[in-house]
């Protein structure tokens, strides 16, 4: 069983396609469906198949691809034996973040693009979870880094130790509420609330007025800019990430408020599927070095 026919199959099982397969190989398709069905004949089972012009991994070449990645990165890393350790990375990355993330990331951005300047970064900023997590799938990000629930697909590789993120109410600081010693749902009640692509569920408090805006920087903005004597100053419930890092943070108060608000998870993703890169990898291993918990 040959070590490039095993590349070749990751390939495959990572583009669901056999001429992007090729083109990301440097090989002619017709090389690829041979190298395919080499295989196929040497394990004696079908590995993919095509449905109108997709390729679908089968259940037994998803079985055979845990192994085929486990033998490609083993060869890749016994390649290193012998080699500077702090050989330069090079290659790409592309990097996935939900956008309310960009200020607490932004650092870390920047000390990545610093310490390995061979590497050509990408970095798409999604504002919706769902949307990033659909790029993951379709290989249009190498890495994503969300703040959700806490995911559980099968399909999906959490490739650092997930971090909690506690949710609260904010408001603007001169908001009535801050003064209350301990304000219940009844006490929020009174006030719109704005629900955000980043906390759109959860918080079970009924409202005056239920606002969504997608935005939770804008959301946050209205808060902090707003009347706060109004009975239609807003509150937000918002992770303490995202507050703490937004450019009016010192207009804003956070409610110490009786109402339960499960927290999200700041989580850093990759599809099962993916061969890691060591573009990938370095990120990876920076990561492990910092915390984006307020």
């Amino acid at each position: 069983m040959e070590i490039r026919n095993l590349i070749t199959f990751t390939k495959v099982a990572e583009t669901q396609s056999l001429s992007k397969a090729a083109k990301a190989l440097g090989y002619a398709q017709s090389t690829v469906t041979m190298q395919m069905q080499q295989l196929e004949q040497e394990l004696g089972a079908q590995l993919y198949e095509r449905v109108g012009k997709q390729i679908r991994i089968t259940q037994t070449g998803q079985e055979f691809l845990s192994y085929a990645g486990a033998i490609v990165r083993m060869s890749e890393e016994a390649l290193m034996v012998g080699r500077q350790k702090d050989a330069a990375v090079s290659g790409s990355l592309r990097l996935g973040i939900l956008s309310p993330l960009s200020p607490a990331v932004g650092s870390a951005i920047a000390r990545y693009l610093q310490s390995y300047p061979q590497v050509d970064l990408e970095v798409q900023t999604v504002q919706n979870p769902d949307d990033l997590l659909s790029r993951l799938r379709h290989n249009e990000i190498d890495l994503a880094l969300t703040l959700d629930t806490l995911y559980t697909d099968a399909d999906l590789v959490h490739a650092l130790e997930d971090q909690p993120v506690p949710v609260h109410y904010y408001t603007n600081k001169a908001h009535p509420l801050t003064h209350h010693a301990g304000p219940g749902a009844e006490d929020v009640s009174h006030y719109p609330i704005i629900r955000t692509s980043c906390y759109n569920s959860g918080a079970n408090v009924s409202a005056s007025r239920q606002l969504y805006i997608a935005d939770p920087e804008l959301a946050l903005f209205i808060a902090a800019s707003g009347n706060p004597q109004s009975d239609s100053s807003v509150i937000v419930p918002v992770p303490d990430l995202i507050a703490q890092n937004h450019p009016l943070f010192q207009n804003l108060a956070r409610l110490n408020c009786k109402c339960d608000i499960p927290p999200l998870w700041l989580q850093t993703l990759y599809h099962r599927n993916k061969w890691l890169t060591g573009a990938m990898k370095a990120w990876l291993s920076d990561s492990q070095k910092l915390s984006f918990s307020p």
